[in-house]
């Protein structure tokens, strides 16, 4: 596939090859619902009154994921609105399987074909302030989770572990939901491993387990990536950092495979 579109490269290229991303900024209007054109879609009727902000996080979340589609099915795809079900769990073409994330100013989306991976998830965030992760980090991770952020690379602060583990239980809540349609709380997702790659702790590999069904035991295993990628012009000129992750439910394949490619069992 070629590079994938608007993504960090040290997520990018650590993905297995038959995922495709693509991450697309949250721009003005006008310039949004142009390539939304080009793309063979538009703002479905139920947006039409909602506010700016609404209607510009969904066009570049749908805008991301046509790019993504077009990186899985080529270049002549043209799949037109990817629209959401009742749940609001989005229509992907037959054979695909896929996410969609807005924040941190941009759309985020992942897709793979559907008899490779059961699950795909993605998430895209702000790393907050260390007052914030402070404040909310008993609700969203414990302290052995808290402790994976030690590394030998220097490792990440606490609020970039904070928002790690975060963003990677959003990811694996959204690779779930579709499959199972059950709601799970940050405790019912844990992150049970960190590693780090190629010399930093800013981008790596997770392993995380959900658990289904807490009385009867029933739980499943999934991996993922995640990046963090800082740019500069933020507040007085300090950078502005986002943390994005892909999490997978998949099905049997080594994490070290030579050619790329993985899946989990």
């Amino acid at each position: 596939m070629s590079a994938a579109r608007g993504v960090p490269p040290s997520l990018a290229e650590s993905l297995p090859r038959d995922i495709s991303v693509a991450a697309h900024e949250i721009g003005p209007l006008e310039k949004l619902v142009e390539e939304a054109r080009q793309l063979g879609f538009s703002l479905p009727a139920a947006l039409e009154s909602a506010i700016d902000k609404r209607q510009r996080e969904y066009l570049a979340g749908r805008i991301s994921a046509g790019y993504a589609l077009k990186r899985l099915l080529g270049p002549a795809t043209s799949e037109g609105e990817i629209v959401a079900d009742d749940d609001d769990v989005p229509r992907w073409p037959e054979g695909v399987v896929g996410s969609i994330s807005h924040g941190a100013g941009f759309g985020f989306a992942a897709v793979a074909a559907a008899d490779r991976y059961r699950g795909l998830g993605v998430d895209v965030e702000r790393v907050v302030s260390p007052e914030q992760a402070g404040r909310l980090r008993a609700r969203v991770l414990n302290d052995r989770e808290m402790s994976l952020r030690q590394g030998s690379a220097g490792g990440l602060t606490e609020a970039e572990m904070f928002t790690l583990a975060f963003s990677a239980k959003e990811s694996a809540y959204k690779a779930l939901f579709p499959l199972y349609r059950q709601v799970l709380g940050f405790s019912d997702v844990e992150l049970e491993c960190r590693d780090g790659v190629a010399g930093t702790d800013h981008s790596g590999r997770l392993r995380l387990r959900a658990t289904l069904d807490r009385e009867a035991g029933v739980h499943t295993d999934l991996v993922g990536w995640y990046a963090i990628a800082c740019d500069s012009g933020g507040v007085e000129g300090a950078a502005a950092c986002r943390l994005w992750t892909v999490a997978l439910d998949g099905l049997a394949v080594d994490l070290a495979s030579s050619d790329g490619i993985i899946s989990v069992k």
